[in-house]
C-alpha cells in the first residue's frame, strides 16, 4: 500500500471510529455527519469524500468486525458432536464478544432502527455466517434452524449483555444451551 492509500485508510478508520463514539455519547439519531467529521478533525466534505451517509459508516464497521464474528461460529461447528457443557463454553465466548462488541452492537441496533439499508447488511451477515460453516448450505431445514438460533441469541444477548440487563442470565444461558444442542444431534 502506498503512502496515499495509507493514509486514506487513517482518515477512513478515523472518521469510523469518531461516528462510534459519538453513537456511544449521544446515540446514532442524535449524531451528525457534521459533528462525526469534527470529532475526527476532519471536514464535512472530506468525510463525504470516504461515506455517503451515516449508515454508510456503520456498514463499515460491520464489514470489519465480521471476521470476529463468525470465528466463534466456526469453532462451533468444528466438532463432531456436544453437549451441554462445550455449549455453554461456546455462548459463555459468545458472551465475551458481545461485550467486547458492545458499543458496536449498541450503534448497530439503533441503525437499523433508523436505516432499511443497515438491517439489510446484519440480516445478510447472519446469512453470510451461516453458508460458510458445515452442512448449513446443503441442508435447507437446518440452516433455517441455524438462522433461527441465532436471531435468538442475537437479541437475548443484546439484552443481557449490550443493554446491560442480567436478571435471570443463568436461567437464559441454560434456555439457549438446550436450544443450540438441538442443532447437534
Amino acid at each position: 500500500m502506498n503512502l496515499r492509500d495509507q493514509q486514506a485508510a487513517e482518515t477512513r478508520q478515523r472518521f469510523v471510529d469518531s461516528a462510534f463514539e459519538l453513537f456511544s455519547q449521544q446515540g446514532y439519531g442524535a449524531s451528525s455527519m457534521n459533528q462525526i467529521a469534527k470529532l475526527a478533525g476532519g471536514s464535512r466534505a472530506n468525510l463525504y469524500l470516504h461515506f455517503r451517509n451515516k449508515p454508510d459508516l456503520v456498514l463499515a464497521k460491520m464489514r470489519a468486525i465480521e471476521p470476529e464474528i463468525t470465528g466463534p461460529f466456526r469453532e462451533l461447528f468444528e466438532p463432531e458432536r456436544h453437549d451441554g457443557a462445550s455449549i455453554r463454553l461456546w455462548l459463555e465466548r459468545m458472551r465475551d464478544l458481545f461485550l467486547e462488541f458492545k458499543v458496536e452492537f449498541a450503534a448497530v441496533e439503533q441503525a437499523m432502527a433508523e436505516d432499511e439499508e443497515v438491517a439489510t447488511e446484519w440480516l445478510g451477515m447472519m446469512r453470510r455466517i451461516g453458508l460458510t460453516l458445515p452442512g448449513l448450505a446443503e441442508d435447507q431445514q437446518r440452516m433455517q434452524d441455524f438462522m433461527a438460533l441465532l436471531m435468538s441469541l442475537d437479541r437475548n444477548y443484546y439484552f443481557l449483555y449490550v443493554r446491560g440487563l442480567r436478571e435471570n442470565e443463568d436461567l437464559v444461558l441454560e434456555a439457549l444451551t438446550r436450544q443450540w444442542l438441538t442443532l447437534f444431534p
